[in-house]
């Protein structure tokens, strides 16, 4: 079985999560709701068995791999983003923490740096980037 490797944020939201359901289970009357709080709980339970926490500090990488913090540049636009790709469990945009499922950190993992990555959209023009750096934990 593989183990699973989430932030120590993502940690300690699962736990809290799975705290809050468990009081909530004893709460709740609804059958239905019950049937869901059981099923979230083993699932929580099932990916903090499975997991292991990232240490904190980060250093430079040769290579894209996940749990790797990236700083892409556009190369028609010039414009610059830094993503940290991570378990699904983790995805969340608006922090940029982006799945290793994700288009970007599909076609960046294994990639070294300055090596440039192509993500290909449904419609319109693919998107280009260079890897400015790489970070890894």
């Amino acid at each position: 079985m593989a183990m699973l490797k989430l932030t120590q944020e993502g940690t300690r939201n699962l736990e809290k999560e799975l705290q809050y359901l468990s009081k909530r289970k004893k709460e709740c009357r609804n059958k239905a709701e019950k049937e869901f709080i059981h099923t979230r709980v083993s699932e929580i339970k099932d990916i903090l068995a499975q997991s292991i926490i990232w240490p904190m500090v980060r250093e430079a990488g040769c290579y894209v791999e996940p749990g790797s913090t990236i700083t892409i540049e556009d190369i028609i636009h010039k414009e610059r983003y830094t993503y940290t790709i991570v378990h699904p469990f983790e995805a969340d945009p608006r922090e940029n923490m982006i799945s290793v499922q994700s288009p970007i950190a599909k076609a960046a993992i294994g990639k070294t740096i300055h090596s440039t990555l192509t993500v290909r959209v449904p419609f319109g023009e693919d998107l280009t980037y260079t890897i400015l750096d790489i970070q890894n934990c």
